[in-house]
Formats: C-alpha cells, sequence, structure tokens
C-alpha cells in the first residue's frame, strides 16, 4: 500500500512537472506572421536596394545621353526589382516627356505619386512635370 501510495505520489509529481514546461515551452515560441501580403511593401523614404540605385543611376547617364530606349530599359528593371520605387516611375516619366509620349509621362507620374510617401522634393518634380506634359 505504502508503494502504490509512492507511485501516485511521483506519477502526480511528473505529471505537474510535465504541465509546467509545456506552458514554459508554449509561452517560449515564437509565433508565425504570415509575411506573404507584405511582399514589397517599402517606402520610398527607406533606403533602396543597390541595384536599384545603379539601375536608376544608369538610366540617368543613358538620358543625358539621348539614349531614350536604354534608359527606359533601366528604369523597367529597376521597376522590377523594386515595383514600389517612387523615383524610378517619376525617372521613367521623365524620359517619356524627353520622346514626347505625354499619355504614357502622365501615366507614370500617377504611379510616383501613389508610391510617394511625403516626399515634398519628388512631388513638387511631379507637379513640374505634370505641367509639362499637359502642356506638351
Amino acid at each position: 500500500m505504502h508503494s502504490a501510495r509512492f507511485n501516485f505520489m511521483r506519477q502526480t509529481l511528473a505529471q505537474g512537472w510535465l504541465i509546467i514546461l509545456t506552458v514554459l515551452a508554449s509561452a517560449c515560441t515564437v509565433p508565425m506572421i504570415n509575411t506573404d501580403q507584405y511582399q514589397y511593401v517599402k517606402t520610398t523614404e527607406q533606403a533602396s536596394n543597390g541595384p536599384v540605385v545603379e539601375l536608376q543611376r544608369l538610366a540617368s547617364d543613358a538620358l543625358n545621353q539621348q539614349q531614350y530606349d536604354l534608359s527606359i530599359n533601366y528604369l523597367q528593371r529597376a521597376i522590377k526589382l523594386e515595383p514600389r520605387n517612387a523615383h524610378s516611375w517619376h525617372y521613367l516619366a521623365k524620359t517619356y516627356w524627353h520622346i514626347q509620349s505625354f499619355s504614357q509621362c502622365l501615366d507614370m507620374i500617377e504611379r510616383s505619386y501613389s508610391y510617394s510617401q511625403v516626399n515634398d522634393d519628388l512631388d513638387s518634380s511631379n507637379n513640374e512635370l505634370k505641367t509639362q506634359c499637359l502642356a506638351g
């Protein structure tokens, strides 16, 4: 009888420890968060990744050399890497303005507006470019 009572107490104690360990383990686990919804959610204020900045620089160089198709190509590649980069859309609008494709220019300006995050300089540049497109 003494041994049955001892086994019962040992079993109860083991179950108690198991419950405590389970509670502690569940408190230490990190909840899984579905981050798929945040894919490509970058703001203009965040630093762009290196390849996008390099493609923007190459596009600017091509634009300065009046190589408009090359500039468009670089900017389309930059946009594929970072679709919500308002600056890439603005530079693409600027390139379309240079080739007098004003409707595409206006479309790209609207995209730039939609992705800009309180960037007064960019918004100001977009406003100037929009005025020029509408006058053209």
